[in-house]
C-alpha cells in the first residue's frame, strides 16, 4: 500500500506541475496578445483624433518640428537630419566605447583608411598595464618596472630579501 501511495503521490504531483507549466504558457501567450491588442486601439484612437484635424494645423506642427534641419550630437558635429534631439542622463545607458570612430585628416574617399589596431594587441597592452599597475601597488613606486623595462620579454624572481627583481 505504501508504495502505491508513494507512486500516486509522484503521479499526482507530476500532472500538477505539467498543469501549472500549461497554464504559465497560456497566461504569456495571451500577455502577448493583450499587449498587441493595447496597442492597436491607442493606434486606432490615434488615427481617429488625426482625422479631425486641419491639414493646416498638422502642416504647421510638422513644420515646427524642423525636421529638416541636422540635429549636432555634440558642439560642431551635426549629424543626420529629420529626427528630433532629446537630452538624457549619462547613466541611463552606459557606454564603455565610442560607438563614433573618428580618424584625423583629410575626407578625400580616395585616401586609404587608417590601420586597426588588432584585438590582440590591444588587449596584450590591457593585460600588460594591469600587471604593472598591480606589481606598482605590491612593490611601491620604487620596484615596479618602468615603462621602458615593462615594454621588453622579462621575468621576475625573488632575491635572498624575498623582494622581487627584474631579470
Amino acid at each position: 500500500f505504501v508504495i502505491v501511495a508513494i507512486f500516486m503521490l509522484l503521479v499526482y504531483t507530476f500532472f500538477f506541475n505539467l498543469l501549472v507549466s500549461q497554464f504559465c504558457g497560456v497566461q504569456a501567450s495571451l500577455a502577448k496578445d493583450v499587449t498587441g491588442y493595447a496597442r492597436l486601439a491607442r493606434g486606432d484612437i490615434i488615427v481617429g483624433v488625426l482625422k479631425e484635424v486641419k491639414m493646416s494645423r498638422w502642416q504647421s506642427f510638422v513644420r515646427s518640428l524642423e525636421l529638416e534641419k541636422r540635429i549636432d550630437f555634440e558642439v560642431g558635429d551635426l549629424g543626420l537630419a529629420g529626427g528630433i534631439k532629446t537630452e538624457e542622463p549619462a547613466l541611463d545607458h552606459p557606454v564603455t566605447q565610442d560607438q563614433i570612430r573618428r580618424f584625423g585628416g583629410q575626407t578625400d574617399p580616395s585616401l586609404p583608411w587608417p590601420e586597426k589596431l588588432t584585438k590582440e594587441t590591444g588587449l596584450e597592452s590591457m593585460i600588460q598595464r594591469t600587471i604593472q599597475h598591480s606589481l606598482q601597488k605590491m612593490l611601491g613606486k620604487k620596484g615596479a618596472l618602468s615603462e621602458t623595462d615593462s615594454s621588453s620579454q622579462h621575468s621576475s624572481s625573488r632575491d635572498s630579501r624575498g623582494e622581487y627583481k627584474s631579470q
